[in-house]
């Protein structure tokens, strides 16, 4: 009898231990990747949707375009006051870069056009473009015309190349951006300049992790309401640059782009975090893309 109920205590005492353990103990943090359908449609408000092509995260707040097209603030008034949601961290991106508006494009003039503030012709090498028209990356099969790319980060790397040297304060502003910059192979930074007649077509980003920021450095002229010649569309919804203020948009929802003038325009194309991927989701996103990569199944 004692030894039974010993027995008995001892199991009982033994098998709750090792149950409370597996039940407290916390589960690795994984992601599961599985193949879908997607039911692609072609009605007019197919457009207005985001429609990221590969990843999406459920519950992010969405709209087209995170900048207001007024760009006036009233007396006193704050930058988030022009972003979707009142946004401060996407406002805090913003003021960062509209600041050091003159000094990008300062650096741009010289190291991209070779042109110095005085319109004198710069005695230095030139930045080479970076726009690879042979690769086999979508991004690189969507304009009609002439773009040029000149990089500072291309898929999440930033570039061994001659932008620090010739552009140092522009890459001094994106390194400050700190955690905010986009960080998977899906990120970009880089002067993007659409030569007359140049069309980008309508596309939709890989996922609705980012968002994507414009500082137009060199807009054409063009009469206000001839949205035909110079121009973006997302989402359904239309705007025009306005050199040294952002433009911030989400480029999930389908997108393009389009410059019928005679000029040139450039623009300082920069992916930020969507505000709302916590840190915790940047970091796990992160390892999902570094072990994809690890096993070859990203480049």
């Amino acid at each position: 009898s004692t030894n039974t109920s010993t027995n008995t205590s001892t199991n009982t005492s033994t098998n709750a231990s090792t149950n409370m353990s597996t039940v407290n103990t916390p589960l690795p943090p994984s992601a599961t990747v599985v193949e879908s359908g997607r039911l692609v449609t072609t009605t007019p408000s197919n457009a207005l949707r985001p429609q990221p092509s590969m990843f999406t995260l459920l519950g992010l707040r969405s709209s087209p375009f995170w900048t207001s097209p007024n760009n006036n603030l009233p007396p006193g008034g704050k930058t988030n006051q022009r972003i979707a949601y009142g946004d401060e961290y996407v406002a805090e991106v913003v003021d960062k870069l509209e600041a050091s508006y003159k000094e990008i494009k300062k650096e741009y003039m010289e190291a991209v056009m070779g042109i110095s503030d005085g319109g004198k012709a710069v005695n230095t090498a030139l930045m080479e473009g970076d726009y690879d028209a042979n690769s086999t990356d979508q991004g690189h099969k969507l304009h009609k015309g002439s773009w040029d790319w000149h990089s500072y980060v291309q898929g999440g790397v930033k570039m061994d190349n001659s932008f620090r040297s010739l552009c140092p304060k522009t890459a001094s502003i994106i390194d400050s951006l700190g955690t905010s910059l986009f960080s998977t192979p899906f990120s970009y930074v880089f002067f993007s300049t659409l030569h007359p007649g140049t069309t980008i077509t309508p596309h939709s980003s890989a996922m609705n992790l980012r968002l994507r920021v414009h500082l137009p450095l060199i807009v054409p002229e063009f009469e206000w309401d001839a949205l035909d010649k110079v121009g973006l569309e997302c989402g359904g919804q239309k705007r025009v640059w306005e050199e040294g203020k952002a433009v911030v948009l989400d480029d999930s929802y389908v997108h393009h782009v389009w410059n019928n003038t005679t000029s040139t325009r450039v623009v300082l194309l920069v992916d930020i975090w969507h505000p709302d991927v916590t840190m915790e989701e940047r970091k796990s996103t992160e390892e999902m893309f570094e072990y994809t990569k690890n096993m070859g199944w990203m480049k």
